[in-house]
């Protein structure tokens, strides 16, 4: 709604925002469906709102008009709540792939689990989407009074902190139960903790009694919640740039500049909305020019992630399935279409058919999710598409052995690659090995796929390389060399740890040594698995050379493996500065030396969970997350319509 004052300039009024939830209610559980499915993760966990959860409330709506659904579903209150906390959505640009480039990433920003993360203003919000859209922004943006930024007040034309880039994605906070204080600055400058509620309950829980903890995809989910750590000593969410502290010079004001730096967020949303609903209608226009798809290809079919994983096993990753289908015509009359997942083309493989379900045509198109009830690695057992036209009154318990049922399929391709001499792998071997499990990391107990265990590992990294930085402030030099020294257990491996000389006041494995085993850096080539970063790209490598794999496999694999060596790069950097922090003395790590080196490894760790922009090129560098992303895309079925020769069925 618009209020206008007598003395307002404003010719429309002040806009004020109403009806968008309730506030200092005693427990998020009370909120109605309709409010749970706006609330960030912070406040859902019972700490207290600041100006960051507003904009992870308005990227939930940005997701909304993007995508036209919300980015969490659930049964119940406690079941969103639980999804905000720990699941990550699925990326706006697997649901609409029209979206305007680089406001996936925008999108996912305002929706990342740490508060600090997130753009720190609205204004911040607007200028990043207006630059994607080539649109203009009002110059009364960001030029007036003082800029709340995340739990500090920042003046207004200071550089903000590097954690402000546009291409932030989703770093998530740590475990199921775990409650991570959320620090609130004062006027003085003095953070305090901020009180929490009771802990919302666990809403699954797997059947070994382990907490099911989330992680990403699309939900980190984006996703993934972090391996717990043992003897872990972290401070929670990591404060921002640590510098020596003074009470920022706020500005008096007449109350027409308090009402206006008050109503500044407000407005910035309204013109936000504006923008992205102004971007929703170019890519309608744009649609709606595009070529009919070829003959042949009909949609695609791929797996996302609920986030909803157990460490023990390789649940929650690719656990569901997308289908977007085009130019289908109505079955014939007393018919209906029913999908399915097929186990591999092998007589060896006795693995039942999954239905499913019905699929249901609006104007030529089919769109519908599965996700599994257990939560079962989808990919780890299913290789094959199917769809098949059979009788409307009774639905199949199998799909129909008549082969002239069958109307549209998908396979990855099982033929061994001619190049790989050794292990003889297919396409589908190297897409198991990076989403569902590797032969290498179950021979020393890991299970699950390359790809979840680079992004939990390196999630590790940046907790810890924040914790290290916050204990700077708090003077625990103890605990810095600590964390430097987990941070090393990772890089390193357990296996390779002892050669950075680790003093013997500091004990040289600090975490599981299961999980330290592999390590993310290759110290030898005769590590044995093979070090995460080189492990991933020799399967890479192998894809692009794989027999019957299509050039959009070929384009991400590529770009995945640009985005390897960027992990790579900013790695060895916290390799350095974490192996120079566990060799100083107290009185050095005391120094403001010190500090300078942990916000450097810092960045560098965050760099390397969720990229970074080159200012050269204003580039998007990608990071782990955009790996966990564009791994999972990697399994996408080209659908193609069945042939119609009934001597030729050779769609699966």
């Amino acid at each position: 709604m618009f209020e206008r004052e007598p003395d307002s300039q404003e010719p429309l009024g002040e806009a004020k925002l109403t009806g968008f939830g309730l506030h200092n209610i005693l427990s998020p559980l009370v909120l109605p469906a309709e409010d749970a499915a706006y609330i960030s993760p912070e406040v859902a966990q019972g700490q207290t709102e600041n100006i960051r959860s507003d904009i992870y409330s308005l990227g939930v709506i940005l997701y909304e008009l993007c995508t036209g659904t919300l980015p969490f579903h659930g049964d119940s209150v406690a079941e969103l709540l639980q999804q905000h906390i720990h699941a990550t959505p699925m990326s706006p640009a697997l649901i609409n792939p029209h979206i305007v480039p680089g406001l996936t990433a925008i999108i996912l920003r305002c929706l990342a689990k740490e508060p600090a993360a997130r753009f720190p203003t609205a204004a911040a919000l607007v200028a990043a989407v207006a630059k994607v859209l080539n649109a203009p922004t009002s110059s009364r943006l960001g030029q007036s009074g003082t800029a709340i930024s995340g739990n500090r007040l920042t003046p207004r034309g200071t550089s903000l902190d590097a954690m402000d880039d546009v291409t932030y994605l989703s770093p998530q906070v740590s475990g199921a139960f775990t409650q991570l204080p959320l620090t609130a600055q004062t006027q003085s400058g003095e953070y305090t903790q901020a009180p929490m509620m009771t802990p919302l309950p666990a809403v699954s829980v797997s059947n070994s009694g382990h907490t099911q903890m989330a992680v990403s995809s699309g939900q980190s989910q984006g996703m993934l919640s972090a391996q717990p750590t043992q003897q872990l000593e972290g401070h929670g969410a990591s404060t921002p740039d640590l510098q020596p502290q003074q009470a920022p010079n706020l500005i008096r004001a007449g109350r027409r500049n308090r009402s206006r730096k008050k109503n500044l967020a407000i407005w910035a949303s309204v013109l936000l909305c504006l923008l992205v609903v102004g971007a929703g209608l170019m890519t309608f226009l744009l649609l709606q020019r595009q070529s009919a798809a070829a003959e042949t290809l009909s949609g695609h079919a791929f797996f996302v992630s609920s986030g909803l994983i157990d460490s023990n096993n390789p649940n929650g990753i690719v656990d569901g399935l997308q289908l977007d289908l085009s130019h289908i015509p109505a079955p014939q009359a007393g018919k209906s279409y029913y999908a399915w997942l097929l186990g591999d083309n092998d007589a060896n493989v006795t693995i039942p058919a999954l239905s499913l379900g019905t699929l249901q045509i609006l104007n030529g198109r089919v769109s519908k999710s599965f996700t599994s009830n257990d939560n079962k690695n989808l990919l780890s057992r299913y290789s094959r598409f199917l769809v098949t036209e059979e009788d409307a009154s009774m639905p199949p318990a199998n799909p129909s052995l008549d082969q002239n049922t069958w109307r549209y399929g998908a396979f990855f391709s099982q033929v061994p690659s001619p190049e790989d001499t050794q292990n003889h792998y297919s396409l589908l071997d190297h897409l198991r090995h990076l989403l569902a499990q590797d032969p290498k990391l179950a021979s020393v107990g890991l299970s699950g796929g390359l790809d979840i265990w680079l992004f939990r590992n390196t999630l590790k990294i940046l907790e810890w390389s924040g914790s290290a930085r916050d204990a700077y402030r708090s003077g625990d030099t103890g605990l810095m060399q600590r964390q430097a020294v987990r941070i090393l257990d990772y890089l390193d491996g357990t296996q390779y740890v002892q050669t950075e000389k680790i003093p013997a006041n500091l004990s040289p494995i600090l975490v599981d040594p299961k999980i330290a085993r592999v390590a993310l850096l290759e110290v030898s080539q005769s590590e044995s698995p093979p070090a995460y970063l080189l492990h991933i790209g020799n399967h890479l490598h192998e894809i692009s050379f794989a027999p019957n794999v299509n050039g959009d496999q070929k384009k991400l694999a590529t770009e995945i493996n640009v985005a390897i060596n960027n992990v790579k790069s900013w790695f060895l950097g916290v390799h350095d500065d974490a192996a120079a922090i566990i060799h100083m003395s107290p009185d050095q790590l005391r120094k403001p030396e010190t500090l300078a080196r942990l916000n450097h490894m810092f960045k560098l760790a965050n760099n390397a969970f969720v990229g970074e922009t080159d200012p050269a090129t204003n580039q998007v560098r990608e990071g782990v997350s955009q790996i966990h992303y564009k791994a999972q895309q990697l399994a996408t079925f080209d659908v193609m319509a069945c042939s119609a020769s009934k001597a030729s069925k050779s769609c699966i």
